[in-house]
Formats: structure tokens, C-alpha cells, sequence
């Protein structure tokens, strides 16, 4: 099992230079929780001056849920038929998970090399392939291609690559291995193509790259604030550490920092199921995150905030008329209480179920478990 990443302590003295966080990948929560709002401080000093704002395509900033399909993987191929099964990969992950955004199509390895063929011809000249395509788009399912930079062969990279996306009607490119796309490959596939990179983007290339893997991300024990998603709201990121049986930790960080998910339970061949819990957490999420999708890539982000207790923190999200607080409980025991600190005449509801909850946003989560609190003007119901 890889070893996770480190995170990156913010420094709150002596700070006039913080460049050194710009490598970082999740900056790490303040212990003390009195030092917050000087942490808060300090990273928005870090991110003052970010940049030109990105292009992206549209589609991106909602692309909460993501799943890595092996070609062949019984969920998605009827091998007896010969045939793809779209809508029984798709039944599934609704049942299973809430649904997907966009799909990875993984192809080539671990079995590229077994004949002479390069990585594009591994998806050319698999029968119906531009129909699979296709048929998830019409679900409303973005498609991912996989590129592998380290598979020697072929025609030059990118040509072949912007030719394939072209030909099978892909959104997106997964980038294996690598944490940006050179500029010819960028200039190949166009700005309407993504690009989604394996680790955390240079912030260089954060105004060209849609989305990140968070792959093994080391975490404080309160979550911290990813990076990239502080540098530019719109860059969509999805936690993932394929080889966890145990995705909690992903899922609070995700649920705190108003990003995405990656799905991988077939790793080259390897079963790696997801527990019951946690697929239920996932579908818990995604229909918020979706709802409120607009808050979480342009609202106000205030980070570790209005918590309730140490063990419940909580992000809040604002856009001047509605707030959504984002909460987890990070104990191994179920939780029933005031989830935030706020004043007790601040009217809130439930942003899953639409319930009124009672003072300080009395109400109940679950042990590793989310919440989710609205409030509305006036109080109004969602």
C-alpha cells in the first residue's frame, strides 16, 4: 500500500513569503482552532493575484463523481453477447453510488505489450467502442479517454491522441502518470477537450488543466483545504486511494472542500469494493454537491468555521442570499446535537431531506458521517 502525502503546515508567523506552499497539496488544519481565522488569513495572502481565470469546458465544475471502467469489466461488457452494456454500468452506479458524472475508460494496461499493438490501437480496434461512447453521452455521462505517456510506439503522442478523441467523441483526456500535459498536447486535443492529471497540478498549468486526481493525499486530523481547489474554485478534483478499503477520510475531504470522488473498484483486475457505509455516504453527497454545484465554484469558501464541536467541523458557503454548511463527524459515534455553532435564531434546514431543524441546527449525523445544513433568507424552506 503506498504511502500517503504529507500535508503542507501553514505557516502563521513570520509569513511574508508564502511561495513555499505553492507545492503543496492539502495545507494542513491549524490544531489549535483559535488559530483558524489567521490561517484562513494567510492562505487567502497565498492566493491573492492567482491569475488569468481559466477556460474550461462547462461540464467540469460539476463533474462531482467519476468512475474508472475497465474496458472489459462484466459491469460494463456482456462477453457472452459481445456486446457493451451502458445501461447496466450506469443502473449500477446509480444503485450503488448516486450516479456518475463522467467515466475513465481504461484500456491498455497492464495488458499492453502482450502483442505488437500501441495504446491507441488498444482502443481502435475494439468493436463498438464509438458507440460505447456515444451511448454514455447520451446519459448525459462525460467520456474520459486513458493516455499512457510511457508506452513507446506509434505515431507521434499527441497527433494520434487528438485524433482518437476526435474520431470517438471523448471530453476528456486522463493523463497517466503525469501531473500536466505538455503544450503540444495541449494545443493538439484544443481548449475544449480536459485534461485531468493524475497528481496535483503545477499551479503554472491550473489555467489549462480542468481537474486533478487527488491520489493519496496525506490529510491533518481536521481536513484541510486542497491547494488547487483554493487557487482556482472552478478546478475540479477527485480524492482517491484505490487501494483503501476504508474511504471516509476521502469523503470528508471532498464533502469540506466542495469537490469530487473517484470510483475504482477494479483495479487492473483486482476487486476492491467499496464498504456499505461508504457507498452510502457517496450518495448521500451527491445530490448536494450537484444541487448546490454553483456555490461550491463561485460562492464565498470559508473554511473550518461556525463548528459545533472539535470533532464536527465545517465548511460554509455562501453567495449572499443562501448558505450551506458542509459537516462531518469525525468520531466513531453517532452525533446528536446543535451541528454548528451559530446563533440559535439562525433558521436552518436540512439540505438533504428539507427538515427544519431546531436551534444551533440541532440534528443528527451519523459516526464518520456528513451533514448538510441550509439557511435560507428569512428562514424560508429550500
Amino acid at each position: 500500500m503506498r504511502d500517503l502525502d504529507r500535508p503542507t503546515r501553514v505557516p502563521l508567523e513570520d509569513a511574508a513569503d508564502l511561495s513555499g506552499l505553492d507545492r503543496a497539496k492539502i495545507f494542513a488544519a491549524p490544531e489549535d482552532p483559535g488559530d483558524r481565522p489567521a490561517w484562513r488569513a494567510a492562505l487567502t495572502r497565498w492566493r491573492d493575484g492567482a491569475g488569468p481565470p481559466p477556460r474550461y469546458p462547462a461540464w467540469t465544475r460539476n463533474c462531482f463523481a467519476v468512475c474508472v471502467a475497465w474496458l472489459w469489466d462484466t459491469f460494463l461488457y456482456d462477453s457472452g453477447r459481445g456486446v457493451f452494456t451502458p445501461e447496466t454500468f450506469l443502473a449500477h452506479g446509480v444503485r450503488e453510488f448516486g450516479g456518475y458524472d463522467a467515466v475513465v475508460l481504461w484500456h491498455a494496461y497492464p495488458v499492453i505489450g502482450l502483442d505488437g499493438r500501441d495504446q491507441f490501437a488498444f482502443y481502435r480496434d475494439v468493436p463498438g467502442i464509438a458507440m460505447l461512447v456515444a451511448a454514455l453521452r447520451r446519459r448525459g455521462v462525460r467520456v474520459l479517454l486513458d493516455y499512457n505517456p510511457w508506452a513507446a510506439g506509434g505515431e507521434p503522442h499527441a497527433e494520434a491522441l487528438a485524433a482518437l478523441v476526435d474520431d470517438l467523441g471523448a471530453d476528456g483526456v486522463f493523463l497517466d502518470t503525469l501531473r500536466e500535459g505538455g503544450t503540444d498536447l495541449r494545443t493538439a486535443l484544443g481548449p475544449d477537450v480536459a485534461l485531468e492529471s493524475e497528481s496535483a497540478v503545477p499551479l503554472g498549468r491550473v489555467p489549462d488543466h480542468a481537474m486533478s486526481w487527488a491520489q493519496w493525499f496525506g490529510d491533518s486530523a481536521t481536513p484541510g483545504v486542497l491547494r488547487t481547489k483554493w487557487f482556482e474554485r472552478r478546478h475540479m478534483l477527485h480524492h482517491t486511494r484505490r487501494w483503501h478499503r476504508d474511504h471516509s477520510d476521502e469523503l470528508h475531504s471532498a464533502w469540506m472542500n466542495g469537490c469530487g470522488i473517484l470510483v475504482w473498484e477494479n483495479v487492473f483486475g483486482s476487486w476492491v469494493g467499496w464498504n456499505a457505509r461508504d457507498r452510502a455516504l457517496l450518495r448521500a453527497m451527491l445530490p448536494v454537491q450537484r444541487r448546490f454545484a454553483r456555490l461550491f465554484h463561485s460562492g464565498e469558501w470559508t473554511p473550518l468555521v461556525d463548528e459545533a464541536a472539535p470533532w464536527l467541523p465545517a465548511s460554509r458557503w455562501s453567495d449572499g442570499d443562501t448558505t450551506l454548511w458542509t459537516v462531518v463527524n469525525r468520531s466513531g459515534r453517532p452525533y446528536e446535537g446543535p451541528l454548528l455553532g451559530v446563533d440559535p435564531g439562525v433558521e436552518c434546514h436540512d439540505a438533504v431531506t428539507g427538515a427544519r431543524l431546531g436551534p444551533g441546527a440541532y440534528g443528527r449525523i451519523q459516526a464518520r458521517g456528513v451533514g448538510a445544513v441550509e439557511g435560507a433568507p428569512g428562514g424560508a424552506p429550500p
